[in-house]
């Protein structure tokens, strides 16, 4: 099949719905940049924030399992394939009963994994367990909150699943803030109110995504039907994209949970917070945004059983994909530096903590592209029905990034746990590129690599412009980000227009 050149194929809609998560989502990060200057200035990379990292991982694990992650993405291709044979009414009611048994499950594991801190109380107890013990409600929060935005962006409603988190860090800012300026307490009472906070905002953004299903006239109703045929695919499906689409969520865990006992200062895992989140901001913005717009067209070609309109879908997504994640790493890795001065470096903050989580971001960014790509191609399998291969690659990869984090770890710190993302990462994506390509002949591959090219060359351009403005000028950190991110957002978008790479038109493209 020959890719489409001309023109804009009804296929690429995609392009649009993500430019608006894009955009919501950028406004996230934007406040979520603001919320790790307050963490970082009321508390550093001290053991205390190290702690507060590794609790909150829990419930963001969980959402990875059970909300946006395993369960979506096994939900989204039924329901989809419910409302195009059975309409939207059999659609509710699937998704009422998978609301239910969603509820249920998390509650109870909520209630075990509260007594079972309890328990650990008797013996040991430390800010870790604690915070931990007050976040874990969160958990049940923040995976309906995924849900309900699962069943939102099947009926193409973007907005509410991605102002969700802006909720979250508006919340965290003001307790940040609000318990520094009213309170004179101790750090760890102060950590303790925003993990309280943490909790309120879980309310809040589970009330938004209900009220936004009802003004959209879909109005979920519990119901036990929890032995219905469409039910039982979710779950068959469910528990091999467990462990296929949370593989990164969980190296993710266990980068901090090594780095906790393997850096000696305790520092470890607040140094991988701060650099995780700075270097998958490309990630995701736009990386994600793709991947969530992409997924319920695919599921959709797949029950009109378009082939052809497939095959073109996953390959425009791989073509965006890497068009705009290439230059986003390598631009990171050029501004990191200042970058992480501007955000985190002042208050507790210090010169050296800033050194550690620069090379751990230079390390994060390699696999940005890699990772952008994965997204796409894991949505491919599972619009398929198909979450056998990525959870077979995923643990093999799962098994690699472990032995190399304790291989790495001993010398190298915490850059060491990064190094080991960066290899399986890279890794995990040509496996997939391999099995995907022989799930699907349809997909033309040479667009993709055509398009990576001719963006490297873009990418080459735009380093020599920004290495060329600091040759002539002395920069200090301000007008380093700044117009070192002028400089090479401008070189690569004339570079991209004189090498015709045709996913500038199509993302500057109003409809």
């Amino acid at each position: 099949m020959a890719s489409i050149n001309t023109g804009v194929s009804k296929n690429y809609r995609f392009v649009k719905s993500a430019k608006l998560i894009a955009v919501l989502t950028l406004g996230s990060r934007l406040l979520g940049v603001f919320r790790e200057y307050a963490f970082s200035h009321f508390f550093a990379a001290t053991p205390l924030m190290s702690s507060f990292t590794i609790a909150f991982l829990v419930p963001n694990l969980a959402r990875k399992l059970f909300g946006e992650g395993a369960l979506t993405s096994s939900f989204i291709p039924i329901f989809s394939r419910i409302r195009e044979q059975d309409g939207d009414e059999d659609a509710k009611k699937l998704a009422g009963s998978v609301f239910t048994l969603l509820t249920a499950v998390l509650t109870v594991l909520l209630i075990l994994a509260e007594l079972g801190l309890l328990i650990t109380s008797r013996f040991t107890w430390g800010p870790t367990l604690s915070l931990t013990a007050i976040l874990m409600p969160y958990m049940v929060m923040i995976c309906v909150t995924a849900f309900f935005g699962g069943v939102l962006n099947s009926l193409n409603r973007f907005a509410a699943p991605a102002i969700a988190p802006m909720l979250l860090n508006v919340v965290l800012i003001a307790s940040i803030w609000g318990s520094a300026a009213v309170m004179d307490v101790d750090m760890n009472t102060q950590l303790r109110l925003i993990a309280y906070s943490v909790l309120a905002a879980g309310l809040l953004q589970v009330g938004l995504q209900v009220w936004w299903l009802n003004s959209c006239g879909f109005r979920i109703k519990p119901n036990f039907n929890w032995s219905s045929t469409a039910v039982r695919q979710i779950m068959v499906m469910m528990g091999p994209m467990i462990v296929g689409l949370s593989g990164v969520q969980v190296n993710t865990f266990f980068d901090h949970i090594i780095a906790a006992k393997w850096v000696e200062d305790g520092q470890g895992p607040a140094i991988l917070r701060y650099s995780q989140y700075i270097s998958h901001l490309p990630l995701a913005v736009f990386g994600t945004a793709l991947a969530t717009a992409i997924f319920p067209l695919l599921s959709q070609r797949r029950a009109q059983k378009d082939h052809e309109g497939f095959a073109e879908v996953v390959e425009m997504g791989l073509r965006t994909a890497v068009f705009i994640s290439v230059p986003a790493a390598v631009g990171l890795i050029m501004v990191a530096n200042p970058v992480v001065r501007i955000i985190c470096e002042h208050g507790l903050f210090t010169k050296a903590d800033t050194v550690r989580v620069v090379t751990a971001i230079h390390w994060y960014c390699l696999p940005i592209c890699a990772f952008a790509a994965m997204h796409i191609m894991v949505r491919a399998f599972y619009s398929l029905e198909d979450s056998k291969t990525p959870m077979r690659i995923s643990l093999f990869n799962l098994v690699l990034n472990l032995a190399l984090n304790v291989a790495l770890v001993f010398r190298f710190k915490e850059a060491g746990v990064a190094m080991a993302t960066a290899i399986t990462g890279n890794l995990q994506a040509i496996m997939l590129a391999v099995c995907l390509r022989k799930r699907i002949p349809d997909i033309p591959w040479r667009p993709v690599a055509s398009t990576a090219i001719r963006s490297l060359l873009a990418v080459a351009v735009m380093i020599g412009a920004i290495l060329a403005l600091r040759s002539v000028f002395s920069l200090g950190e301000w007008s380093d980000f700044i117009l070192s991110t002028i400089a090479g957002a401008l070189s690569f978008a004339v570079a991209a227009k004189l090498l015709k790479l045709e996913e500038m038109r199509i993302l500057l493209r109003r409809n």
